[in-house]
């Protein structure tokens, strides 16, 4: 086996240009596949980072059917937990706050509009979720703000309404009490989302239990992580704490499926493209290793008459091309991997014009986000590994299957 490797080796180099153009696909393949994955899952992470921590946050826990049937009357109770110590008992969750959501009729001077109420906590809501800090009109509530609200940008519009103006609200609270009441608007939102922009009024938490006469009660505990990407396990802990029957453990994911199909949506796409790149690759191995051994029938007739078996050839033709596969997996992975964590820490940045775009849409993008995560590189590796195998399956059966005479009366 010591010689076949030897002259495996001697043999790459005895064409060496043909032996760059092989290793030289493998590498651009890996290289190419590997960026690509690289920039899909950084801008996908990015993205859903923005996006979660909009407004949903990472995990939210309501009373058992919530999510489903968003009622005043499965809310939750001061007493019936330790809400403020859950932080204390599980380490990975930084902070943790009230919500209460409800719909209403909100009206002005000259129009009136459904509308999504959420009293929140303010001193909390604001480090845990972006949308009571992407006020672009007025002044963001505080924690002691009373009879004071902030509209979303289109609803405000739709309302006739600006800062400073007065807006009414009609709603069904707990129990069907109605309420009613007289709010000042102190700001207007641009959260990027037309179904919040266009929808949502936000007060504080002490208004919103006034408003829906639910005195001590809230509809969501919104919970911020170490890692929103581990969300789904750190629900699972919570799970013994919030039995199913009674409570409900919703991560980002549950809440907010259409994200996770258009990542889906997205990357299916991407994975056409890697296909018929491996399938280039894999015909110029196919194609160079075909020609190699097609140029060598006669030497390979001399060796066989000499002694050297069959499948010996056989195993010096697939030694050659897994030592040319080996060398340039091994830079490709190399080379990808310095320049991937370069980027990683150093983002393209966007122009101006760009920022300022997605500014519109309430993202604040700086440049665009790579990834340098090993598990990128386990599929275009494995991938194109596999690709390189399969093509020289042929040309090593038919090396296989030469014979001496054959081969010397070949021309």
């Amino acid at each position: 086996m010591q010689k076949l490797l030897k002259l495996a080796w001697r043999d790459i180099w005895r064409n060496h240009r043909r032996s760059l153009l092989t290793m030289g696909a493998v590498f651009f393949a890996v290289l190419l596949i590997s960026l690509s994955q690289s920039v899909e899952t950084g801008t996908y992470a990015a993205m859903e980072r923005m996006v979660v921590r909009l407004f949903v946050s990472d995990l939210q826990i309501h009373r058992a059917g919530f999510q489903d049937n968003p009622t005043l009357s499965r809310s939750l109770t001061e007493e019936e937990y330790q809400w403020d110590a859950l932080t204390e008992a599980h380490p990975w969750m930084t902070l943790a706050t009230r919500r209460l959501s409800g719909f209403g009729l909100t009206s002005s001077d000259s129009s009136s509009a459904g509308t999504m109420i959420v009293g929140i906590e303010p001193d909390s809501e604001r480090a845990i979720s972006r949308f009571t800090r992407t006020v672009v009109d007025g002044q963001p509530l505080e924690g002691g703000d009373l009879g004071t609200v902030l509209l979303g940008e289109v609803l405000a519009k739709n309302l006739g309404s600006a800062v400073g103006d007065s807006v009414v609200l009609l709603t069904q609270g707990y129990r069907n009490v109605m309420g009613a009441d007289l709010y000042a608007v102190k700001g207007l939102l641009r959260m990027g989302s037309p179904d919040l922009d266009r929808s949502m009024l936000v007060m504080t938490l002490s208004d919103a239990q006034d408003l829906f006469s639910m005195y001590d009660r809230f509809t969501e505990l919104v919970v911020r992580t170490e890692d929103f990407g581990k969300a789904a396990s750190y629900a699972d802990e919570l799970i013994a704490d919030f039995p199913e029957d009674d409570y409900e453990v919703m991560t980002w994911r549950t809440m907010m499926p259409d994200l996770e199909q258009l990542r889906q949506l997205d990357s299916a796409g991407n994975y056409v493209f890697y296909f018929f790149l491996i399938l280039l690759v894999g015909f110029e191995i196919f194609n160079t290793t075909l020609m190699t051994m097609m140029e060598r029938v006669r030497e390979f007739g001399v060796m066989m008459s000499i002694g050297m078996k069959p499948h010996q050839i056989s195993i010096l033709v697939a030694l050659q091309l897994f030592l040319k596969m080996i060398m340039a997996l091994a830079a490709s992975v190399l080379v990808t991997s310095i320049l991937v964590y370069f980027l990683s820490q150093n983002p393209i940045p966007l122009s101006a014009e760009m920022m300022e775009l997605y500014e519109d849409w309430g993202f604040l993008v700086e440049g665009i986000s790579f990834s340098a995560n090993p598990s990128i590189f386990v599929f275009p590796v494995v991938a194109v590994a596999t690709a390189s195998i399969l093509s020289m399956v042929y040309p090593v059966v038919r090396m296989h299957r030469f014979s001496p005479v054959g081969a010397l009366r070949s021309t």
